[in-house]
């Protein structure tokens, strides 16, 4: 019966020590929510860590929200940030505070980032042209280009491209009497991480 009642009482104790050690592995799971700016954007590589555990998730494309799957104690220490920033977007916590600190059900639920596309712009140099009527696209986006007695004419498109993003360029209406080609050296091609690219080339014959 002494033995059965000594086993009991250190059952509990061992209970006791694990619950405030951390060592039952938790019951508050880290979570909270992404905004995109603008809200239409669909970004995707972005990996979030908390280097309280070392826990990474891959957030999917489009999510508003997220929840890492490692169950965090009472009083652990969290501290998520991003580990992969998503490809065409800066992504930061919504706030200096909100994402470290110790867990609690006041803590633990709200957390947040939020992600901003970094749009460039496209754009490049005709030389030669001569006549009229010059028309760039890139995708469904299109710029007129107008000669300027054959001398070089500077041309961007009005959509802005995100960092890293795919791009090609094509002549979808010839000048008058002319043929223009766009120079192959850069496209098509990958916008730079964090600049315009305005290297294109078309040249009119």
């Amino acid at each position: 019966m002494k033995s059965s009642y000594l086993r009991a009482v250190t059952a509990l104790l061992c209970a006791v020590i694990l619950s405030a050690c951390g060592g039952n592995n938790g019951s508050l799971a880290l979570s909270g929510t992404i905004g995109y700016v603008p809200t239409s954007a669909s970004l995707t590589g972005l990996v979030l860590v908390n280097n309280g555990n070392g826990e990474k998730i891959t957030i999917e494309a489009g999510a508003t929200s997220f929840i890492f799957t490692k169950l965090l104690a009472v009083d652990e220490k969290f501290d998520v940030q991003v580990a992969t920033q998503p490809a065409g977007a800066d992504c930061k916590a919504i706030s200096a505070t909100a994402n470290t600190g110790t867990a609690s059900v006041y803590t633990v639920y709200y957390l947040g980032f939020t992600c901003t596309a970094n749009p460039y712009v496209l754009g490049g140099t005709v030389k030669g042209l001569t006549g009229t009527g010059l028309v760039l696209a890139n995708g469904a986006d299109t710029t007129a280009v107008l000669p300027n007695g054959g001398a070089d004419v500077k041309f961007t498109f009005p959509t802005k491209v995100a960092n890293n993003a795919q791009y090609g360029v094509s002549i979808l209406t010839q000048p008058a009497g002319q043929t223009c080609t766009v120079d192959s050296a850069l496209n098509p091609g990958t916008m730079p991480a964090s600049s315009d690219q305005l290297g294109l080339i078309v040249n009119c014959k």
